[in-house]
């Protein structure tokens, strides 16, 4: 469909490119072509020609409701707030309805503290439901100007109605507008409730963590932290955390309505880019930021979001942005290495890592020994782990990753007693690590190793992660090395269903046909490796075989380099 799509913007807007030489009225032609242009640049999510082209078209007159809600939504995915505000106030002036206008107004009227105004807007706004969400959120905020009219439209963020996950943004919503109500106690019990929601908000949780330090109960601010809630390391609710034990505010500013509303929109951008929406996801967070634009938050993840969409210069011109002192300056560099390399530019890459971990703390140096291990620089990574494991006096199940990258580091560098040490106690910290638990299990398998022992490892990871491609290629795996080719088959072939596009998975399902006989089928797994991409090591292995078969004593080729 997105191809047909393509297609059709495409040949239309050829045709109306063809229609401007040919018209008497060229400006006309012109503004539907550059609308054309605009919709298709959209349709590829490259924001910045599609906001150029929609410009252009209302320039020329053509101002419609597409080509307004064009307009914004992509200067609002590229992050232009300037062009975001300008096409909200031509849709004011020329009377054109437009939700997404709406919304842009509305945040600026309430970051402004005209409240007033940002009711006004909202009253009638239409729009998705999306934008309804929005909007209902920034609306009543809007209503609560001060604590005794926040005590008073709480209880309006009940009549919501959305389905869950976004049911949860609107329980963190109802805590902070107790919050900022003065209602301590029931702000906490709140709280507590949205943590039992389906989604993670670390804003929230940064206001909460100052609301515990503002009620005494920094202690129970830590555990929050450590607990299961902040299992996730986010650098802005550790800093919070800290704060309030030594007396201080876990928050960087009080809570007002428009940083009220600000979270709430993050929420939505962030669940957005979670179900791979990103270009409504981009434009929730360009809208939290013109709300509150010291949500550093929001910005982050704004980054992470055109990284996934391959626009590594918004992503780092975004990263780039964040304010030196921000809790997401350390993260920020080490995302810049990161971006750097998967653009091609090795060279800044390596030097971004080292200047994070240099200037930085754990985190960076764990994300430069594990840019190190993503490189295949196998030595430098084994020094940075054990650089970093030898700085801990006493482990802790969180450390299990240390152990295990490090055991997975020491097995490509075939030092194999090392590396089975440092898998085991990884399990020893943390014992159903599916990765670990994979990793020892297939190594031993592939090593023709306590066989029995690693089906048992392996088997347990499959029950943990049983939609993991590559797990259950290790089951697979284990089940060909023993010799029951026909139970290896079968899980070979999920394997490949669940992940069709992995060279290796083919390659071996290709090799458990061929043991079973089926020797036309296990040449087609073999040609459709080749065709996706496989290492130089297993193209000139596949092609071995493609030539010559499987003689009856040979064994499977080693195992992939992503175990």
């Amino acid at each position: 469909m997105k191809k047909l799509r393509a297609f059709i913007l495409t040949s239309a807007a050829a045709a109306a490119l063809g229609a401007c030489a040919s018209q008497r009225e060229p400006s006309a032609a012109s503004a539907y072509a550059d609308y054309l242009i605009g919709r298709f640049a959209d349709s590829r999510s490259d924001y910045g020609v599609a906001a150029d082209r929609y410009f252009r078209a209302i320039e020329q007159g053509t101002v419609s409701a597409e080509t307004i809600d064009g307009a914004l939504d992509s200067a609002l995915a590229q992050g232009d707030e300037r062009r975001a505000r300008h096409a909200a106030s031509i849709a004011m002036t020329r009377h054109v309805a437009s939700p997404m206008g709406q919304l842009v107004r509305a945040a600026d009227a309430l970051a402004s503290g005209r409240e007033r105004q940002a009711r006004s807007e909202m009253t009638s706004i239409g729009g998705d439901g999306l934008q309804e969400l929005a909007g209902r959120m920034i609306e009543i905020w809007a209503k609560a100007p001060d604590a005794r009219a926040a005590e008073a439209v709480v209880s309006e963020f009940d009549l919501i109605t959305a389905p869950p996950p976004f049911s949860g943004i609107f329980d963190y919503q109802r805590a902070l507008m107790l919050d900022y109500a003065g209602k301590r106690d029931e702000a906490a019990e709140a709280f507590a409730r949205a943590r039992a929601s389906e989604i993670w908000l670390p804003p929230a949780a940064v206001r909460e963590v100052d609301l515990l330090g503002r009620m005494g109960r920094a202690a129970e601010a830590r555990a929050l932290y450590a607990g299961p809630a902040g299992r996730i390391r986010d650098p802005a609710l550790e800093r919070a955390t800290i704060a309030v034990e030594a007396g201080q505010p876990g928050a960087p500013a009080p809570l007002t309505p428009a940083r009220g509303a600000a979270i709430g929109v993050y929420a939505l951008g962030a669940l957005l880019i979670e179900e791979r929406e990103t270009d409504r996801g981009l434009a929730m967070l360009t809208l939290a930021n013109m709300l509150d634009p010291s949500l550093d938050a929001a910005r982050f993840l704004f980054a992470e979001g055109h990284r996934q969409l391959g626009h590594p210069e918004l992503a780092l011109a975004a990263l780039a942005a964040l304010p030196p002192d921000s809790p997401y300056t350390e993260s920020a560099k080490i995302s810049t290495a990161w971006i750097l390399r998967s653009d091609g530019r090795n060279d800044e890459a390596v030097a971004a890592a080292r200047a994070a971990a240099e200037g930085g703390g754990r985190l960076a140096r764990t994300a430069l020994a594990d840019f190190y291990r993503g490189s295949e620089r196998w030595a430098e990574a084994d020094g940075a782990y054990t650089a970093l494991i030898d700085s801990i006096e006493a482990p802790v199940q969180s450390d299990w990753i240390l152990f295990f990258s490090r055991g997975a580091v020491r097995e490509r560098l075939d030092r194999w007693p090392e590396a089975e040490a440092d898998l085991k106690r990884a399990l020893e910290l943390s014992p159903n690590q599916s990765e670990a638990l994979n990793y020892l299990g297939y190594s031993w398998i592939d090593r023709g190793e306590h066989l029995q022992e690693g089906l048992a490892l392996v088997q347990r990871a499959a029950a943990l992660r049983p939609t993991s491609g590559h797990i259950i290629d290790s089951l697979g795996w284990a089940y060909y090395r023993l010799g029951d080719y026909a139970q290896a088959i079968q899980y070979l072939e999920r394997a490949v269903e669940l992940e069709p596009a992995d060279a290796t998975l083919n390659d071996h399902l290709g090799d458990a046909l061929w043991r079973a006989g089926r020797r036309v089928e296990a040449r087609y797994q073999w040609s459709r490796a080749l065709s996706l991409n496989p290492s130089d090591a297993e193209r000139r292995t596949i092609d071995a075989k493609l030539a010559n078969g499987m003689p009856p004593a040979q064994l499977p080729a080693s195992a992939s380099a992503s175990r």
